[in-house]
C-alpha cells in the first residue's frame, strides 16, 4: 500500500474509533459539557499516536524529508493522522449529505 494512503486510511480508522466513542464520551454524566468535545479531541489524537507506532509509519520520511530521529516523524504522523479524523469525519458527513440529496 502506498504509504500516503495508509495515513489517510489511518485517519478515516481513527475517526471510526473516535465516532464509536463518541457517545459513550457524551453519556459521562460528571464530565461538564464543555470538556466532551476536548475530550474527543484528545481521543483522536491518541488514537493517531498510537495507530502511527504500531504501524510504523513515518509520513516525513514518505515525504523524503531527512530527520535525525525517526521517532520524530511517527509523533509527527501520529499528530496528523489524529488531527486528520475530523478533516475524514467532515468530508464523509458532506459527502454523505451530497448523496442523500442527490437521491431525492
Amino acid at each position: 500500500m502506498d504509504g500516503l494512503a495508509l495515513v489517510f486510511f489511518l485517519s478515516v480508522l481513527v475517526e471510526k474509533v473516535v465516532e464509536i466513542f463518541k457517545d459513550t464520551v457524551y453519556a459521562i454524566p460528571f464530565l461538564p459539557d464543555k470538556f466532551k468535545p476536548l475530550t474527543l479531541e484528545l481521543l483522536s489524537l491518541a488514537c493517531g499516536l498510537v495507530f502511527a507506532f504500531q504501524t510504523e509509519v513515518n509520513a516525513l520520511d514518505l515525504l523524503n524529508v531527512n530527520i535525525l530521529n525517526p521517532t520524530v516523524g511517527k509523533v509527527i504522523t501520529g499528530l496528523v493522522v489524529g488531527k486528520g479524523a475530523n478533516f475524514a469525519h467532515d468530508f464523509f458527513h458532506s459527502f454523505g449529505k451530497g448523496k442523500k440529496s442527490a437521491e431525492r
